[in-house]
């Protein structure tokens, strides 16, 4: 095991344990710097095993979230989960960015996993459905299982392995939670 290997270890441990903790953060500015240092993390461990995809997704994701966190701090309250035409941009540009990026970097099916991810969670974040943000939960942390196998990264195994099993229980309470709510309004 070579020393670049166990510091990619390290820093996917860390980037991944930020992840995870981003769902305990009640402040907005905390969570997206808690976002941003486990997407720097997580590029740089994905830099030193060769997954140049994932490092120009996460450089994205970024890019992405910065933009957004902008944007939608200076709209009010009223405003808040209305969807604009700027939203409707905003998602077409993040979505060419992320198929140019992948195009320039991916090599083969499995290399572009965290491209489909990456666009999974986009659309999810974008959109305003809980139900469809929680099931897209389940899908991007079962690409990244499969990422983390192809590119040899135990501990992105081990570590996403323990956020599915986060996303499962959180969407089995949301449809237990739903459920009960619709059989209490009949």
């Amino acid at each position: 095991m070579s020393a670049l290997y166990i510091i990619s270890q390290f820093l996917i441990t860390c980037a991944l344990v930020l992840q995870g903790g981003t769902y305990f953060i009640n402040q907005r500015h905390v969570q997206l710097l808690a976002i941003i240092c486990s997407n720097i993390l997580s590029a740089a461990c994905f830099f030193i095993l060769g997954g140049y995809v994932a490092v120009a997704m996460n450089v994205i994701a970024i890019v992405r979230d910065v933009t957004s966190h902008v944007l939608y701090s200076k709209r009010g309250i009223e405003n808040a989960n209305k969807t604009t035409v700027l939203d409707y941009w905003l998602l077409a540009l993040w979505l060419s960015l992320l198929t140019i990026g992948n195009i320039f970097t991916a090599d083969g099916l499995l290399s572009m996993l965290p491209y489909f991810s990456t666009t999974i969670f986009t659309v999810a974040i974008w959109q305003k459905n809980i139900l469809f943000y929680r099931f897209a939960g389940l899908l991007t942390n079962s690409l990244l299982i499969a990422y983390n196998l192809f590119m040899h990264n135990f501990m992105g195994v081990v570590l996403q392995s323990v956020l599915l099993m986060f996303a499962i229980v959180g969407f089995s309470i949301y449809l237990l939670e739903h459920q009960h709510t619709q059989v209490a309004h009949k």
